[in-house]
């Protein structure tokens, strides 16, 4: 076997530098001079896209009318009762095609109101319809707005609610039936019949005509003129 000792103990030589290149790092008088600036692009073309500003679209308040009843060859129409003030004032769904859209309305208000924007505030003007939600979502017009107070009421039940002018919680009204359907509630009165007193109709009164016509059952009405 070869002994390698010797040749680990003799010296190394040194590289002749002279027959390698040097290199010079001075920048040319080319290179010299201010740096200009150097643009990142992302990759990520949502990070590249410039903000584009949205503008809102002009919301075109809904015009709803109130549905009609329609009268059999007598002048009659059938009806359940939807809500009662008075004698003077109370509020009918008659039967008909479109009365019976009600509970798909209820469904689809429930279902979607709540995601519609909030009116502004200019936008809450008398004969405008909104969606409220008091217990349950209800489509509602603008009967008044005074003193900081909004009076609403319901155009498929006949009720009133109060709501503070600034603090209103009243949205759009979603697509679908409850920008197209007529208001259901059919505003009615007895006829050629008047309070004793002249202060108007009392709790007995209200008592006694709930008791008769409120419920489920149905009810036949014939249509007259109105006579003072």
């Amino acid at each position: 076997r070869e002994d390698v000792s010797d040749s680990l103990e003799q010296p190394l030589e040194e590289p002749d530098l002279a027959q390698y290149p040097l290199v010079d790092f001075k920048p040319t008088n080319d290179e010299v001079g201010p740096r200009k600036p150097v643009k990142i692009v992302s990759s990520d073309p949502v990070i590249d896209r410039k903000p584009a500003l949205v503008e809102e679209e002009e919301y075109t308040l809904p015009t709803l009318a109130w549905q009609q009843v329609e009268e059999d060859q007598h002048g009659e129409f059938q009806f359940m009762v939807s809500h009662i003030l008075s004698p003077e004032e109370m509020y009918l769904h008659p039967v008909s095609e479109m009365s019976g859209q009600l509970a798909q309305l209820e469904v689809e208000m429930g279902r979607i109101a709540g995601y519609e924007k909030l009116a502004r505030v200019e936008e809450v003007m008398v004969g405008s319809v909104w969606a409220v939600l008091q217990e349950m979502w209800y489509r509602v017009r603008v009967n008044a707005v005074s003193h900081g107070q909004v009076e609403l009421q319901s155009i498929d039940y006949g009720h009133y609610l109060h709501v503070d002018h600034h603090d209103h919680h009243l949205h759009r009204l979603p697509p679908g039936l409850a920008s197209t359907l007529p208001g259901l509630a059919v505003k009615c009165h007895l006829s050629r019949v008047r309070p004793v007193q002249d202060k108007g109709w009392g709790k007995l009164a209200l008592q006694m005509i709930t008791s008769c016509l409120e419920g489920v059952d149905q009810h036949t009405a014939l249509v007259v003129e109105r006579s003072d």
